[in-house]
């Protein structure tokens, strides 16, 4: 590991400028805490590096806005990292370790974002990350303001896919009497990854003698 972050979402949104007069900031972000970790890793190996990202965004279907806020910040925060992390990676480190490739941009740094994002694939939040973008007149938004990002719309510049689009997605990441459904992704850049191989579904026999899913046997994230 060459460095790390933790992204606060609550005490960072607070610090912006853009939400500082918000009241939907005060109201639906900051009594939120979740967190995000990311880090930048080092193939000793090869030389090459890696971006990975652990996330768990909030979980209630009335926030779907703050939901989508987290997101966007989280996008944010990997950009800003990146761009500071591509100079970095650049440079040679002890002797023995191959040369890092040539990244001429910090986009081109392999990166990889896993996370319970509380959202399934039809959300503004599944869009985002996909797409690369949303307007300002989201649905998912619901008429809130969130400075910038609802005035501009949000966006990112990295070629993100979920790893399990590659087949359809899976049945369910969540299973419970009340909901049953995909709220966990793994999203890969599609310009430096490639997925090699996947788990399949949980057994349908298995789910039969448990509760729930995830459980003590298959955990969370």
């Amino acid at each position: 590991m060459l460095d790390k972050h933790i992204l606060d979402f609550s005490s960072s949104a607070i610090q912006r400028e853009d939400f500082k007069r918000t009241a939907d900031i005060f109201n639906r972000v900051m009594p939120k805490d979740n967190i995000a970790i990311i880090t930048f890793l080092l193939n000793k190996q090869t030389g090459s590096r890696l971006i990975v990202a652990n996330v768990h965004i909030t979980w209630d279907p009335q926030f779907k806005d703050v939901k989508l806020v987290q997101v966007a910040m989280l996008l944010e925060e990997i950009h800003r990292l990146a761009s500071k992390w591509q100079d970095f990676g650049n440079r040679e480190l002890e002797s023995g370790i191959p040369p890092p490739p040539p990244y001429t941009d910090h986009t081109q740094i392999p990166l990889v974002i896993c996370g319970d994002f509380n959202s399934i694939a039809e959300s503004g939040v599944y869009e985002l990350l996909s797409r690369g973008s949303i307007g300002s007149d989201h649905d998912d938004l619901s008429g809130r303001i969130y400075g910038n990002l609802t005035r501009d719309g949000i966006s990112h510049p990295f070629p993100l896919k979920s790893s399990y689009s590659n087949v359809g997605e899976l049945k369910f990441t969540n299973y419970t009497p009340g909901f049953t459904g995909v709220i966990d992704y793994i999203w890969y850049t599609t310009n430096s990854l490639n997925v090699t191989g996947l788990l399949g579904d949980v057994d349908e026999k298995y789910l039969a003698t448990v509760p729930g899913f995830p459980n003590i046997h298959f955990p969370s994230e």
